[in-house]
């Protein structure tokens, strides 16, 4: 999965956060869509597969948290990374408890990011083998 082409929604408020993160995100290959809010997240979650969603948790119209509360109605496969500029172990613990995986703090730096991205890719990767995987044993108990 080192190579494959990745596709990440970015939804933050703040502009200037949401191009810098696609500029580096976009730079190593991957297909970057961006969102302001949460409810233009849901309108790209609905529309196209996403694999990693960079989330911020603080903004109008529909926040982090309650973007996380909806997104699981559109779909189950995909790895949230929280953003946030106002951490707080409430957040922090709300967030894990809607399956976000990651919680990253701003400032972020480009390291930060692709750590975070390289274990997301990972548990995708893994998740991705263990669906095949449970996939093939269905087919194989069904011959039999």
């Amino acid at each position: 999965m080192e190579t494959e082409e990745l596709r990440i929604l970015i939804i933050d408020d703040e502009q200037d956060i949401r191009e810098r993160l696609a500029s580096v995100l976009q730079r190593r290959g991957h297909s970057v869509l961006l969102a302001a809010d949460g409810l233009e997240g849901l309108e790209i979650v609905k529309n196209n597969p996403i694999d990693i969603i960079f989330c911020d948790i603080v903004m109008p119209n529909m926040d982090g948290l309650e973007f996380l509360n909806k997104l699981h109605e559109y779909t189950l496969k995909v790895e949230v990374i929280m953003i946030t500029g106002l951490p707080s172990v409430e957040w922090l613990a709300e967030s894990i408890d809607k399956n976000a995986v990651e919680f990253m703090i701003k400032p972020m730096t480009i390291d930060d990011v692709l750590n975070c991205l390289n274990r997301a890719k990972k548990r995708l990767k893994e998740r991705t083998e263990t669906f095949n995987s449970a996939l093939e044993r269905m087919r194989l108990n069904h011959i039999l």
